[in-house]
């Protein structure tokens, strides 16, 4: 069994990826959380790299995937820079066994290129996004069309969404 090692901004964004890989890698591998306490702006604090070169060692996972927001549109020079600065260091924390998954403003971006799928759990009748790299702020998207939408249901939207529409 392979380990893949996820870390994320929040429990919530490793969760829901871990269910969106497992459609597509579902047998042979092992998707494991790492850092699950730290969120956010946490994950760059050198503090973290210790932490992470600890579980590292104790999980050893064969790759290791960073997940993290841009939270703004492209482009964002600023932005981009501060992740692939985050990515590198990170990196070569887990031995530049690391893939890099920036989402285009948030996670919920993903959520938009399934609108399907969204429309179906919530029985809504959202149009389909022509782009969702070009929404910003998709979270409030979603919040302002459909009332019950919560980020916590993530984990449990991502279990339906189709992982050729999402990437």
């Amino acid at each position: 069994m392979r380990k893949i090692g996820l870390v994320g901004e929040a429990p919530n964004d490793t969760e829901s990826i871990k269910h969106l890989m497992e459609k597509k890698y579902n047998s042979g591998f092992e998707f494991i959380f790492m850092l699950d306490r730290l969120n956010g702006s946490k994950l760059d604090s050198q503090k973290t790299k210790r932490f992470l070169r600890i579980e590292y060692e104790s999980k050893n996972p064969e790759i290791v995937i960073f997940i993290r927001d841009l939270e703004s549109v492209l482009p964002n020079k600023k932005m981009q820079t501060e992740r692939k600065l985050y990515f590198s260091a990170s990196n070569s924390v887990v031995d530049k066994k690391g893939i890099y998954l920036l989402h285009i403003y948030e996670i919920e971006a993903l959520i938009l290129s399934d609108i399907e799928i969204f429309n179906q759990i919530y029985n809504s009748k959202l149009s389909p996004v022509e782009d969702p790299m070009f929404i910003e702020e998709p979270k409030e998207y979603l919040r302002e069309r459909e009332q019950n939408y919560n980020e916590s249901h993530n984990p449990e939207i991502f279990k339906s969404i189709r992982f050729e529409k999402a990437f």
